[in-house]
């Protein structure tokens, strides 16, 4: 018996388990939460990303405003046409720094969600690999647990190749084969 697929999940990022939510041998359904890594680190970082975008926000505001005033100034000679050029590179540098904070942010909020780790596939939970208040890193080689689906479910085996014609003749027509199975005590 072999399954479709068996998951070894892992952390993407550092932090220190705050709580495990499963038991060995559990089976859990896709989407299900399985651990939860501290967050306070992430949610920090979110916080400095997004006021440091509210302030470059704010400083392109005004830039875009003195922007405006010189273009008006400068058909009238009131200033010097190098001072609405530099005027004009200034809100060019300062929309390049807010798209760097929003990207901060999205960076941030990715972050953020990785904390809270889901079960990517309904499978069987297997050995229990950490324990709350361990510190997990994502680059950790051993994962936090390993997910082993179990429904569909291969099975395979060896036919004699005599016998070969006779099955694919069946399947063929649509039509299914019975099948015992055995385990390792030769019972059904």
């Amino acid at each position: 018996v072999t399954p479709l697929a068996t998951v070894t999940v892992r952390t993407r990022v550092d932090g220190q388990l705050m709580s495990v939510r499963y038991r060995e041998g559990d089976t859990v359904q896709k989407g299900d939460l399985l651990v939860e890594i501290d967050d306070g680190p992430y949610q920090a970082a979110l916080t400095v990303a997004q006021g440091q975008l509210a302030r470059d926000q704010a400083l392109l505001d005004n830039a875009r405003i003195d922007m405006a005033r010189y273009q008006q100034l400068v058909p009238v000679a009131a200033i010097p046409e190098q001072q609405l050029a530099t005027q004009v590179a200034l809100v060019h540098q300062d929309e390049g720094i807010v798209k760097l904070d929003e990207g901060q942010i999205a960076s941030a909020q990715v972050n953020l969600a990785y904390c809270k780790i889901a079960a990517p596939l309904t499978g069987r939970i297997g050995l229990r690999l950490v324990d709350a208040g361990n510190i997990v890193h994502a680059s950790d080689t051993g994962g936090l647990v390993v997910i082993t689906q179990m429904d569909p479910i291969s099975v395979v085996f060896t036919i004699a190749e005599d016998q070969l014609q006779a099955v694919l003749k069946r399947m063929s027509a649509g039509q299914t084969l019975q099948v015992d199975a055995y385990d390792r005590t030769a019972n059904t």
